[in-house]
């Protein structure tokens, strides 16, 4: 399961990719809107209103897909910017991917499954050692009472 979620969201990532490089005056004014935000003093800032801004203006004309910009990409665009700008590496507060959301959750769970069976083979291990030692005590009190072995 972790390695389809995982295929899933490169599929995304090229998809988008492959998109991005039909349309690069969609970047170039994401960087551009995004640097100006920058200047005014923010500290951080919606990179959904960024592209929002790139919507509503009637210049940008783009290529490849139904949508003008699919909301899919818009985290792929705030992304690419903190690479491109490491110097605001946090000005857009970024969330994990959802299958990156997901596949963390799996690996907990699975921990906490080895973790479990850990504890049960301990567990196990401990009513062993417990029989045993009843089974030592009850052929020890039987010698103690019969006088037999």
């Amino acid at each position: 399961m972790i390695e389809q979620l995982e295929q899933k969201l490169q599929e995304r990532k090229e998809a988008w990719w492959e998109w991005h490089k039909k349309n690069p005056q969609v970047w170039n004014k994401f960087e551009e809107y995004t640097l100006e935000a920058i200047k005014t003093g923010r500290k951080h800032y919606s990179h959904w209103a960024i592209i929002n801004r790139i919507r509503w203006n009637r210049e940008i004309e783009t290529n490849g897909g139904e949508f003008k910009i699919s909301n899919d990409y818009i985290s792929f665009y705030a992304r690419l910017f903190h690479a491109r700008h490491p110097d605001h590496n946090d000005f857009f507060r970024l969330k994990q991917f959802k299958e990156e959301k997901i596949i963390e959750k799996l690996k907990s769970v699975d921990e906490n499954i080895d973790r479990m069976s850990d504890k049960i083979v301990d567990l196990s291990n401990a009513v062993e050692r417990v029989n045993q030692k009843s089974q030592l005590l009850a052929a020890q009190k039987n010698i103690l009472f019969t006088g037999k072995r």
